[in-house]
């Protein structure tokens, strides 16, 4: 496997919190390689420490010990505003919750990370237009989040995300606040993302059959990789996987 096809390798992650006098280890020593193009949804129960493996994932946090890389740059002991530049620049972030801003507009909301970037008004218009219509909401450019549906909310979030043409798209819980029509519209479009445009994904979910729309699954479990294996045939999203029949009606827009 050459490096340039390497997104995300870790090595003997560990991550130890101080809660009182006690120690508790979050993460005993992960090892996880994530290539260029791949569909990763990480699973595991409640306390399993998959939570704390997405925050080190989205440098949100740093690890305790161990290596991490991401895009061929170590980032293991980046300080806080290292580790907000990265992710401004390698991740994109998909929220359970969206975290849209609730009286700026869709198409504001899905500048504001190339604001970030010191981006000038007319590009940054321009690639927040061309996101929006990608995720089929390019209609809505002026609505706000109490204007949109679950699902178009989520839309947006998907189309901020995808607006810096990141490295990795990080999305937790995509659709847990989402109804089950509107979370299999959310997971065909990050299928589309996958298959057409060949996004690296990471995907964290409680459920599987979400998880079965990826095309590997892990499964963290006391803070350690339970398993880790490829999914032959995943999930097509809008299909019942019993009968084969159309579940959508048609995506919102």
């Amino acid at each position: 496997m050459s490096a340039d096809e390497i997104v995300l390798e870790m090595r003997g992650i560990e991550k130890a919190y101080l809660t009182g006098e006690v120690v508790f280890r979050a993460l005993k020593g992960v090892d996880l390689t994530v290539r260029r193009g791949e569909f990763l949804a990480v699973g595991g129960p409640s306390g399993s420490g998959k939570s704390t493996l997405m925050n080190l994932i989205g440098c949100l946090d740093r690890p305790t010990a161990g290596q991490y890389r991401l895009a061929g740059h170590d980032v293991s002991g980046l300080d806080a505003d290292a580790r907000a530049f990265v992710r401004n620049q390698l991740i994109g972030f998909i929220f359970q919750g969206f975290n849209l801003l609730a009286r700026t507009s869709a198409l504001e909301n899905v500048e504001l990370p190339l604001i970030y970037r010191g981006m000038g008004s007319s590009e940054r218009r321009r690639r927040a237009v061309d996101a929006l219509r990608h995720v089929g909401l390019g209609t809505k450019l002026d609505n706000t989040p109490a204007q949109l549906s679950g699902g178009q909310q989520q839309r947006v979030a998907i189309a901020r995300a995808l607006v810096t043409e990141p490295k990795l798209l990080l999305a937790d819980e995509p659709t847990g606040n989402l109804d089950s029509t509107t979370t299999e519209e959310v997971l065909a479009l990050l299928q589309s993302l996958h298959r057409d445009q060949g996004m690296t994904i990471i995907m964290v979910t409680h459920e599987p059959d979400v998880a079965q729309c990826a095309s590997r699954i892990v499964v963290v479990r006391d803070g350690l990789i339970a398993s880790d294996r490829r999914v032959e045939t995943p999930r097509q999203a809008g299909v019942d996987p019993v009968s084969a029949n159309p579940l959508l009606g048609g995506a919102s827009s």
